[in-house]
């Protein structure tokens, strides 16, 4: 794929991680970039690809766990990007995996060679996978809060607000044994739980899906399990324009077939 090095109408400009980087930052990353697509249920290991890489999300979101033990981590979306580890040579973080969610979908990858290259190259787009880092960091205190201490409500709230922030739909194709498995927490429970959000109107479900009904209502009811990690994001991250993630879409469609 012939990659725009001008960022406009690219797909660069659909992961908010790259979309923020100064223009210089972006070039010495743009050529070395290639799409690649993942199914539900894929693992973004070290090895999926020919050798380890760096994987930044356009439509897809993954799931950070423990190899051993399967609930979730914490999640990563088009705000940043998978295999900072292997760029940080931090072997204790093989541990640690990524699985696919939902419909799956296309990240940019680049060998963690090109990567460290380029991080050499510029001290500015070092600082700016620390700043990520950080925020993911606020993420997973966030989860070991609510964990330890929120209620399953609180918790289940904050994840799927969670999954709304990364994909473009209310609708999220999510089941009830997914949730459960993410969480750490029996089906059961989850269901109950679903049920108790249904009768405060904030969500419809139906068979493999999960429709946001009163994201405002979600919120207030994730407290501080949602607000803490997404006021970091926000400030480690600027936004990215709709109008340029819906262009972007289509020539990720476009490019990764």
């Amino acid at each position: 794929m012939q990659q725009d090095t001008s960022r406009t109408g690219s797909l660069g400009s659909v992961n908010s991680f790259l979309a923020s980087l100064p223009e210089e930052d972006w070039k010495l990353l743009a050529a070395r970039l290639s799409p690649v697509r993942f199914k539900n249920g894929d693992c973004l290991a070290h090895d999926t690809l020919d050798g380890p890489h760096v994987l930044f999300p356009l439509n897809l979101v993954a799931c950070l766990q423990f190899t051993r033990q399967r609930s979730g981590l914490g999640l990563v979306g088009r705000e940043g990007f998978f295999g900072w580890s292997a760029v940080l040579d931090d072997n204790s973080q093989d541990e640690v995996e990524a699985t696919v969610l939902m419909d799956g979908g296309t990240a940019l990858a680049i060998s963690v060679e090109d990567m460290r290259q380029a991080c050499l190259s510029s001290a500015t787009l070092s600082l700016s996978l620390l700043r990520f880092l950080g925020s993911y960091t606020s993420q997973l205190a966030s989860m070991i809060r609510a964990r330890d201490r929120g209620s399953l409500k609180e918790r289940l709230c904050a994840w799927l607000l969670m999954l709304h922030d990364r994909v473009d739909s209310d609708f999220l194709r999510v089941t009830h044994g997914g949730l459960a498995a993410q969480l750490g927490v029996r089906r059961a429970s989850v269901t109950d739980t679903l049920h108790v959000l249904e009768g405060e109107a904030c969500l419809r479900c139906s068979r493999g899906i999960i429709c946001l009904t009163d994201r405002a209502r979600l919120q207030r009811n994730a407290g501080v399990s949602y607000e803490t990690p997404r006021i970091a994001a926000k400030q480690a991250i600027p936004s990215t324009d709709t109008a340029s993630i819906t262009a972007a879409h289509q020539v990720c469609e476009a490019d990764a077939v």
